[in-house]
């Protein structure tokens, strides 16, 4: 048979395990349930960024509005850009974790051109400012508006979530 102290030993260390079992558990649901209600911005406030060599630009929604509703339209940001350079999008965390579109249109619509992304495919994207209208060609359309869209969850007036189709576009002047 056990002696006292060999039994009082093994008492603590079980008590001790049990605790130990216990904080673990209560840290992993708190921190599950804090994971899960921690506030996400609103698409209103996710902002992406297309940059040249020569300037950046933060480019807030132009457009934000539930699937199948006709959406307000807000003023389309300008960046100045020289037709040799590239401008490279890149879209937050709260975009690239699931599908996405990159619209590019040119001055001549035979080269405008629809990218699509999967969830985690890519964050950044290089776009030409003049491409040339046929392989080989020396005639170069210059590009005109960039846009990216994708749906956002975010919070209608009642307070409930909703999906929304939100659009960020940007005009380029090419100098």
């Amino acid at each position: 048979m056990a002696s006292r102290t060999t039994r009082r030993r093994n008492l603590i260390q079980i008590t001790a395990l049990i605790v130990a079992v216990a904080i673990v558990v209560a840290g992993s649901i708190a921190f599950q349930t804090w994971w899960n209600n921690r506030p996400e911005k609103e698409p209103r406030e996710v902002s992406i960024e297309v940059s040249s060599p020569s300037s950046s630009q933060e480019v807030f929604p132009f457009s934000i509005c539930e699937p199948g509703v006709t959406c307000p339209e807000n003023t389309v940001p300008v960046i100045t850009v020289n037709a040799d350079q590239e401008l490279t999008v890149k879209v937050p965390p709260q975009v690239s974790d699931h599908d996405w579109t990159l619209l590019k249109i040119y001055d001549d619509p035979v080269a405008n051109d629809q990218s699509f992304y999967t969830a985690h495919e890519t964050t950044e994207v290089t776009v030409p400012v003049s491409t040339p209208l046929k392989k080989d060609s020396q005639d170069r359309t210059k590009l005109v508006v960039i846009e990216v869209s994708s749906v956002l969850i975010g919070h209608d007036e009642k307070g409930e979530e909703t999906p929304y189709t939100v659009t960020w576009s940007i005009r380029t002047t090419v100098t």
